[in-house]
């Protein structure tokens, strides 16, 4: 018993709800009707038809769909006010409604000459998956290469297959006229051809259309030639001033032994002696600018080569100091 008074509830309950929305949109539908009748009575008839749409909508009555053929009558849509009539004509068949199935049927027979009438053909053999349609309506292939009637004015006929260029075509007609829209073979779109990522060796990557890009310029020698330039006048200007520094300690060894440490020579050949002390300290200055300049050249030299672009793998490169038995310089090592 439990269980049987649930269920009558819960029955209840739903028939409760859809009565009250019936109610609902009963009610929307009637002030919907009731506005578009006014704008007929002050021969509104384009702000009618809307009003009559959403009534119908609403409460898909008899009455209703009458009124909004007749509105579309008034406003120039024959082929639609024709298509409610013929529907109209059936519904008051079921409904034992005599008086509106004459009306519809007599509407819908006085259309009939005025109506515009399109035919849509398409060559064959058609592709699979075609799909045509008008104003975005779909036609089915049983409706191709008949008459059918339409609206006057302008209608866009789309015709559309996978792989396949979409056609597009306009055509405009008007009240009792008949026109013929003819769609063409489809053309195949081009395949695209393979994406690929593949580098090949000392050459460019492929783009995703499939061209390839314009090969990177190699990079300019200019720079190596300074590089190496300058590193070798470095090496130069390295060498000489050892030489110079070498020359230096064999002078400055001779003088001391002539005028002592503190180089104050008193010999009876003392401008001799005088000259060799001077002869050294100027040897030791010149080695000393020449030993800075060369190692500021290789400096110079190895930033710029190491700096250049490269085609293939960067070089490195460091200076390191170099110590020997008579004096001191700079050295270059790594890979080039």
């Amino acid at each position: 018993m439990r269980h049987a008074l649930g269920m009558i509830v819960v029955v209840s309950i739903v028939a409760g709800r859809a009565h009250a929305q019936s109610n609902e949109t009963g009610s929307l539908a009637e002030q919907l009707f009731n506005q578009a009748r006014e704008l007929v009575r002050a021969n509104r008839w384009a702000e009618a038809c809307p009003k009559f749409e959403a009534s119908l909508r609403y409460d898909p009555a008899l009455g209703t769909q009458l009124n909004l053929a007749t509105c579309y009558e008034h406003i120039g849509r024959l082929a639609s006010a024709w298509g409610l009539y013929r529907e109209s004509i059936d519904l008051a068949k079921k409904a034992g409604d005599v008086k509106r199935r004459d009306y519809a049927q007599t509407q819908a027979t006085a259309l009939e000459p005025r109506l515009a009438k399109l035919t849509i053909s398409v060559a064959a053999p058609s592709p699979p998956g075609l799909v045509i349609t008008r104003d975005g309506t779909h036609i089915t292939p049983g409706a191709l290469g008949t008459p059918l009637y339409v609206d006057a004015g302008t209608h866009e006929i789309t015709a559309s297959a996978p792989g396949f260029e979409t056609v597009v075509k306009t055509v405009t007609i008007v009240d009792g006229a008949t026109e013929t829209v003819a769609i063409p073979k489809l053309t195949a779109k081009p395949v695209p051809p393979p994406v690929t990522d593949a580098v090949k060796p000392g050459n460019e990557k492929l783009l995703g259309h499939g061209q390839p890009t314009e090969p990177a310029p190699p990079p300019s020698p200019t720079r190596k030639y300074i590089a190496l330039g300058a590193g070798a006048a470095g090496v130069a200007a390295l060498g000489v001033g050892l030489g110079f520094g070498a020359k230096a300690r064999s002078t400055y060894h001779d003088a001391t032994q002539l005028c002592g440490s503190d180089q104050v020579c008193s010999s009876a050949d003392y401008p001799k002696d005088r000259q060799l002390v001077h002869d050294a300290r100027s040897s030791a200055t010149i080695s000393t600018v020449l030993i800075i300049a060369g190692g500021t050249a290789i400096a110079t030299g190895a930033v710029i080569f190491l700096t250049a672009p490269r085609a293939q793998e960067r070089a490195t490169a460091r200076i390191v100091p170099v110590l020997h038995d008579r004096g001191a310089g700079l050295a270059i090592t790594g890979g080039f």
